[in-house]
């Protein structure tokens, strides 16, 4: 009885030990349309994609919506049209088709499917719902993996590489995330003004 107490309590540590990380890493600004959208939707969980950090950074942040506590991070890839200079930092964002660009915005998660691109495996649709981010769809924007995220590439080449503005993760941090984030779930690309670590 005790055991299984403290094995409960054991598993609930890293939710009390992060929680409020959400209201402690944003600015206001970034987190009002934030928590305003979270209001309308019931999903057990969101995501926010920081891209004031560098691509070789976990800024991929995995939240549960009642507490904002933080359960996990990854890495992820912006798109070529967003970082010219390749120096892992997304300047640049475009809803555009030709763009190659990752678009700022809330996207709601769909479609869980096997992709028949060489390297994707796993992969879930993405709906991009506002003005910057609408055309996702059309764009075929969407969470899957490629090699370049994962770590050995990453420390051969000393930054991640990008895509054609697709969520692109490890295909483990892939994994969790779609099971995370399946059936609804949010997920808020921004650029906060000021990064608070100072990275950038």
């Amino acid at each position: 009885m005790l055991q299984t107490l403290v094995t409960s309590l054991l598993a609930l540590l890293p939710l009390l030990t992060h929680a409020g990380d959400l209201e402690q890493r944003f600015p206001a600004d970034a987190l009002q349309p934030i928590l305003q959208r979270l209001q309308q939707n019931e999903h057990p969980r969101f995501a926010v994609v920081d891209y004031s950090q560098r691509s070789d950074q976990k800024r991929f942040l995995l939240y549960d919506s009642r507490s904002h506590a933080l359960l996990a991070s990854y890495r992820v890839a912006h798109g070529k049209g967003s970082d010219a200079d390749h120096d892992g930092y997304a300047e640049r964002f475009s809803n555009e088709s030709e763009s190659r660009a990752s678009s700022l915005g809330t996207y709601r998660t769909g479609e869980v499917y096997q992709s028949r691109q060489p390297g994707h495996g796993l992969s879930m649709r993405l709906t991009g719902l506002d003005p910057s981010n609408d055309k996702a769809m059309e764009r075929a924007i969407v969470i899957h993996a490629m090699d370049y995220m994962e770590d050995r590439f990453i420390r051969q080449h000393g930054v991640a590489g990008r895509s054609f503005g697709c969520l692109v993760l490890a295909a483990a941090d892939r994994d969790q995330a779609i099971e995370a984030l399946q059936g609804g779930a949010l997920i808020f690309a921004i650029q906060p003004p000021t990064a608070p670590s100072g990275t950038h």
